[in-house]
């Protein structure tokens, strides 16, 4: 008898701020470059960053999901049309306009507005039960509705909700899916399925496996690889399941020494199924033991490198 293969889960990309949040933070960016390139690193500090961080490259996503902001070469980015139609629209329903079409940008929100067209804010537990019968990843599935229900409770209070329906789009690439259109940059943690971008190519066939990030968080590796990968070139495909945990220490088995031989037989357990053993025909000294231990060092410092 056949088992019934098991649904595939997604693992939905979404802003991490509200379009409200994002209006007012591609403002201070637009108040400074206006129309020109910014460097990813300066739009981060002015938006509230010390460095190029996991979350502050999760932030600028955010702005590019919404539509706000875009990219202009390699580690620049530029504020958008839509950005500066919606921060100098001409009247109130040209920016209510401009909102609504943000709001709806990330393929995510444009799904759930599709699945509650006639409601401004759908109930918290209606999006969940959908996000559920979805498929999606359950970790990220009542911070994926709160992020949708604040953006959905910003365009009620500025009154920007009076058109519910949402338009066709001819672009069939603008509609939900979980390919690269929903891409979020950046934000990659140890376990993260990623995929690397540079100067517009994808550089793996296949997603790997985060496997280390860096204190400033600036870098990442993945598996099979000891190239360093800029944080900001990261796509995150699908996240780590479960909390990585580092290995368990166990202590190193005692040395026993036989007092009254003169020769030196040493038995070191340093794995479940690898013992070390040193044998000497004679007693070992502090000289001979010192020797020893620069031996290997130098041997695990080979291997590092």
């Amino acid at each position: 008898m056949n088992a019934t293969p098991k649904k595939p889960v997604r693992s939905p990309s979404y802003p991490n701020m509200s379009l409200t949040e994002a209006v007012e933070a591609i403002r201070k960016i637009e108040t400074v470059y206006r129309s020109s390139a910014v460097d990813r690193q300066d739009a981060a500090k002015l938006i509230g960053y010390s460095s190029l961080s996991g979350p502050a490259n999760s932030a600028l996503a955010a702005l590019a999901a919404y539509g706000l902001l875009e990219r202009a070469g390699k580690g620049e980015a530029r504020v958008t049309e839509r950005a500066k139609a919606i921060l100098y629209a001409e009247n109130d329903e040209e920016r209510a306009s401009n909102l609504r079409d943000a709001a709806i940008e990330p393929p995510l929100f444009r799904e759930l507005r599709e699945r509650f067209p006639d409601i401004d804010v759908p109930p918290e537990d209606g999006v969940v039960t959908f996000l559920n019968r979805s498929g999606f990843n359950p970790n990220a599935i009542r911070p994926a509705a709160k992020a949708f229900l604040r953006t959905m409770e910003g365009l009620k209070e500025i009154g920007a909700t009076e058109s519910h329906g949402v338009e066709e789009d001819d672009n069939e690439e603008s509609g939900a899916s979980d390919g690269d259109d929903a891409a979020t940059y950046g934000g990659a943690q140890v376990g993260d399925l990623v995929q690397w971008e540079s100067h517009g190519v994808l550089r793996f066939s296949v997603p790997l496996r985060v496997r280390h990030v860096t204190d400033d968080g600036e870098w990442v590796a993945v598996e099979g690889s000891e190239t360093g990968i800029p944080m900001n070139e990261v796509i995150v495909k699908e996240r780590a399941s479960d909390v990585v945990k580092a290995p368990p220490i166990f202590p190193m088995q005692s040395v026993e020494i036989d007092a009254s031989d003169t020769s030196t037989d040493l038995r070191f357990k340093v794995g479940r199924e690898i013992v070390v053993r040193v044998s000497s025909p004679v007693e070992l000294g502090v000289s001979e033991l010192d020797k020893l231990l620069k031996l290997i060092e130098a041997q695990r410092d080979a291997l590092k490198d």
